[in-house]
């Protein structure tokens, strides 16, 4: 029985591998909005050569989808390095902005 459970164990270690992580919040269905602590660009995937769709300024906010998603490449934006992104939608855009730059409430 012990030997079947470290089998399962690594197994589910393995599977793991190679995957990206996205972690929400307890309520799937909760709404968030997402503050611009400094104008950021809306790109259209969670990297700083996305292309760039919009810009929310700063103090202005946007609908988000109360979801943190982390790439793979890290960057520095607003004092600080981090691989965290926001999914969010402004005036019929979406797409996502640096995670330190922005304040994430729900609603």
């Amino acid at each position: 029985m012990r030997a079947g459970r470290i089998l399962g164990a690594s197994m589910g270690a393995a599977a793991l591998v190679g995957t990206s992580f996205v972690v929400a919040t307890p309520a799937a269905a909760a709404s968030c909005t997402a503050k611009a602590l400094e104008t950021v660009i809306i790109r259209s995937t969670t990297s700083t050569s996305g292309t760039a769709l919009a810009q929310i300024n700063k103090g202005s906010s946007a609908s988000a989808d109360c979801t943190m998603h982390y790439a793979t490449s890290s960057y520095e934006k607003c004092g600080i390095i981090s691989k965290r992104w926001v999914k969010v939608t402004r005036s019929g855009v979406t797409g996502y902005v640096v995670g330190t730059c922005v304040t994430v409430d729900q609603v």
